[in-house]
């Protein structure tokens, strides 16, 4: 009778908690939050791809789940308002792919474009972690989170703000990129 008790209470407050735990969308970028001399400069150079997350059982995290690693460099474009980023992915077959592609700043926004992909948004949000950084990718009925950090290896606690970052926008499907093979040679 008492274990019954204690089992109930305990029940319910478990559900108290879970009710009273807010998600904080204050992260999310906005562009009167953005020192726009250093916005996009603090975003140039190299980057490696640590982590995705998508509502549960998404088609969103599927080029993702060949990976094993992923470096990125991202660039100022010749045409101002752009953004290039130059990727090698490694598969986990060992190849090698190289990707390219152009984000578009929108003026006087934070949310960039894909050159090619009109109906993508991409937002950024801010981190604890001070060399990583979030984006959100939506497009038609694809949503999901990735991030990106300036090494290869990611302390814990950011690792962790990164999937309640996910909860709290509903992602319950997280994949973190296994980095098991070495990374291929980048370009220059």
């Amino acid at each position: 009778m008492i274990g019954n008790t204690w089992s109930y209470i305990l029940y319910l407050y478990g559900l108290v908690i879970d009710s009273l735990i807010v998600c904080d969308n204050s992260d999310r970028l906005s562009a009167s939050s953005v020192n726009r001399t250093e916005f996009p400069l603090q975003y140039m150079g190299q980057w490696y791809f640590l982590a995705a997350a998508a509502p549960s059982e998404s088609r969103a995290l599927e080029t993702f789940k060949v990976m094993d690693n992923a470096e990125f460099r991202v660039q100022a474009s010749t045409e101002q308002e752009k953004l290039v980023f130059i990727a090698t992915v490694r598969v986990k077959d060992g190849s090698c792919v190289p990707r390219k592609w152009i984000y578009i700043l929108t003026d006087g926004s934070t949310e960039l474009r894909t050159e090619g992909h009109p109906d993508r948004t991409t937002e950024l949000f801010s981190s604890k972690c001070s060399k990583c950084v979030i984006l959100k990718e939506t497009e038609n009925n694809i949503s999901r989170l990735l991030l990106y950090s300036r090494s290869p290896q990611l302390e814990e606690e950011f690792i962790e703000e990164f999937k309640e970052k996910a909860s709290c926008e509903g992602y319950k499907e997280i994949l973190e990129i296994p980095q098991t093979l070495d990374y291929c040679h980048m370009e220059k």
